[in-house]
């Protein structure tokens, strides 16, 4: 790390600190929001922002290439979006009009999701179809504890069914869009955070949401925000150590504990043991390391899901 930082300290060597006032970048949204990126690398190329963007994660303590530890605040997200746009733009005018399109489409992501929480359409009729049965549970769970985790979930899936959604975010560049899904993946790690902090707290100072008293959609809205605390790893684990005692009591659907099972075996980097885990190359679904490939099918059956191939035929990769 301490070569990385003397790299890029020598590369940016002449910039002085109007050029690059990055310690009150950090502090200020708005200045950092403004900043105009393209000096940095006019006369320079785009070769000048990767040190640049070196420098920005030092200063922000954390380490460039590796998985977060924290959300982003406001302003280190746009100083990384700045730096990104004009590294991908090929002219000042595309840089501003793709930062500006971005800017754009948050602002109506913003006000859909408000409208959509607050009970009336986004705008995109399969979100809103998509998001009101959790809507409809926050208002009528016969518990405090259920109407709240029913809408954190809304929130949840929400910012997720967000990304690429051009009903919400209209039609972008692909510099664009991938400026607007920083900003968006930063929403959805502080929704994560809040959601993770909260069941956590539930979890362990009133137990699991049980089958025979919340239900089942409750069950399966709090095993959700489990599988989706992957920066906790060891809560994640906690929560899979309930749920292997759980299911032998029809406490829990054993397709969850299928899927927390193998979420935690690739956050722990061990094989998994249901195939539930994997990504796209080359325009296919490809899964994640197994067990024992042989028996993966049977070890699906046994918690009620369908063969691995049918499960990966299910996804869409885009290249």
């Amino acid at each position: 790390m301490k070569a990385v930082l003397a790299l890029a300290l020598a590369v940016t060597a002449g910039l002085g600190p109007t050029d690059f006032p990055l310690q009150r970048l950090l502090k200020d949204p708005d200045a950092a929001r403004t900043f105009d990126y393209w000096r940095l690398r006019e006369r320079r190329g785009p070769e000048a922002i990767p040190p640049l963007r070196t420098l920005s994660y030092a200063a922000m303590g954390l380490k460039e290439n590796v998985p977060e530890t924290r959300c982003f605040t406001d302003a280190e997200t746009e100083v990384q979006a700045g730096l990104k746009g004009v590294e991908s733009a090929i002219s000042s005018m595309q840089w501003r009009e793709d930062r500006d399109a971005a800017a754009g489409a948050v602002r109506r992501l913003d006000q859909a999701l408000a409208a959509l929480m607050a009970g009336h359409s986004s705008g995109d009729v399969a979100l809103d179809r998509a998001i009101q049965p959790f809507l409809n549970r926050a208002r009528t769970d016969k518990t405090a504890r259920g109407r709240e985790l029913a809408l954190r979930v809304a929130k949840d899936q929400a910012i997720r069914r967000a990304y690429g959604n051009q009903a919400l975010l209209g039609p972008l560049s692909p510099l664009a869009a991938r400026l607007t899904n920083q900003r968006i993946a930063v929403r959805a790690c502080r929704i994560d955070a809040d959601n993770v902090a909260w069941i956590k707290r539930e979890v362990r100072s009133r137990g699991w949401f049980e089958i025979s008293r919340y239900g089942r959609e409750a069950e399966k809205d709090a095993w959700l925000l489990a599988q989706h605390a992957d920066g906790d790893v060891t809560f994640q684990t906690e929560i899979l150590t309930r749920l292997d005692a759980l299911q032998t009591k029809g406490e829990t659907d054993p397709k969850n504990y299928a899927y927390l099972y193998d979420r935690v075996a690739t956050n722990t980097g061990r094989p998994q043991r249901y195939g539930t885990q994997g990504g796209c190359r080359d325009g296919r679904r490809f899964t994640f390391p197994l067990e024992d490939s042989a028996k993966v099918d049977q070890l699906r059956a046994e918690v009620g899901l369908t063969t691995l191939a049918e499960y990966n035929a299910r996804f869409t990769c885009r290249d």
